[in-house]
């Protein structure tokens, strides 16, 4: 047996020595990491909840009473707030096909990325650095992955648009919004 299980088992030896008060303050730290344990779960979910309120007022509240007063840009508070457009795409799960199909079409397939990714065994170190050829020669089968990296998406939705060319939003998962960015002056 490892020396770690044989301290483990030493150590479980001292059990026999346990008395209520060392029982109890056993039972009262568990119950305080469990409490804990919760209260970081709630303060993590009101965190995520308020970013969420924020982003609200950032995207939507904000740039509607600004574009209502005619402004772009205000300091309040010592605080500089200017509207600025943003562009946000994630193809859905189920237009990837239809997605890739359509760029390659258009002669921007360019933006879409091939990983080959391959599972090897332990003591396969060599093999694992042979070309993808030589993994199929060896019946290694791997696995392809085609996508598009999330920034070049964002960058290629937000040029065709700037440039005014035809784009589906709804395939890209993409929109496009204005949002409030706050710095201080």
């Amino acid at each position: 047996m490892s020396e770690l299980f044989e301290t483990i088992v030493a150590d479980a030896s001292a059990f026999d020595e346990v008395n209520a008060k060392t029982g109890s303050e056993l039972s009262s730290l568990i119950r305080s990491s469990q409490k804990l344990s919760t209260q970081i779960k709630e303060a993590e979910q009101h965190l995520k909840d308020l970013k969420a309120m924020q982003n609200k007022v950032d995207t939507e509240s904000i740039p509607a009473v600004m574009h209502e007063m005619g402004v772009d840009s205000v300091t309040v508070d010592g605080n500089k707030v200017e509207l600025k457009a943003f562009v946000h795409a994630s193809i859905p799960q189920d237009k990837r096909d239809e997605v890739f199909g359509w760029l390659r079409s258009i002669g921007e397939g360019d933006i879409i990325k091939n990983d080959v990714i391959c599972s090897f065994s332990m003591g396969q170190d060599n093999l694992a650095k042979s070309i993808i050829a030589d993994l199929e020669d060896r019946g290694v089968n791997p696995q392809a992955k085609t996508h598009i990296h999330p920034m070049t998406l964002k960058s290629w939705v937000k040029d065709r648009i700037e440039a005014g060319k035809d784009i589906d939003l709804d395939m890209f998962g993409a929109y496009v919004g204005t949002k409030a960015t706050t710095r201080k002056v």
